[in-house]
């Protein structure tokens, strides 16, 4: 099946739902990861168009999440937004990290912001064994 699937990395339950919700409401296919270590299981079971990344979480950060991925092929790897409370600006790499969106955010700013990466990404193939999105499967099977 081919997909413009999107995950949503955050430590902070609120912000992981809100986003979740935001995103699942406007039709797009969306999973959830509550720190880095997870996102990267959901990168080698499923393919992904975007990235929304916590910087700051426990277990793996965000920081390490992005050393990660620039080991990805480029033709494979997602686009990046972070999702920040810092104010320090950083040099990130700029084949990664499209955007950085700084906490607390304008959700229709971010919901326009994800819309125009998403539109202009292709769906990706999903490989076998990668389940159905969060979003897509009945509420009560959310973890």
């Amino acid at each position: 099946m081919e997909e413009k699937r999107i995950l949503v990395v955050d430590d902070d339950a609120a912000i992981r739902a809100l986003l979740f919700t935001i995103l699942q409401r406007r039709g797009m296919a969306v999973d959830t990861a509550r720190n880095g270590a997870e996102a990267l299981d959901r990168l080698r079971d499923c393919r992904y168009v975007l990235i929304l990344l916590d910087l700051m979480m426990p277990v793996l950060s965000g920081f390490e999440v992005l050393d990660r991925l620039a080991e990805f092929d480029p033709a494979a790897r997602p686009m990046v937004i972070l999702l920040t409370a810092g104010v320090e600006p950083r040099d990130f790499n700029p084949q990664i990290v499209f955007g950085t969106v700084r906490k607390p955010f304008d959700v229709e700013l971010l919901h326009d912001t994800i819309t125009a990466c998403v539109s202009a990404l292709s769906p990706q193939q999903q490989p076998p064994g990668c389940p159905l999105s969060e979003s897509d499967r009945k509420p009560d099977k959310l973890a």
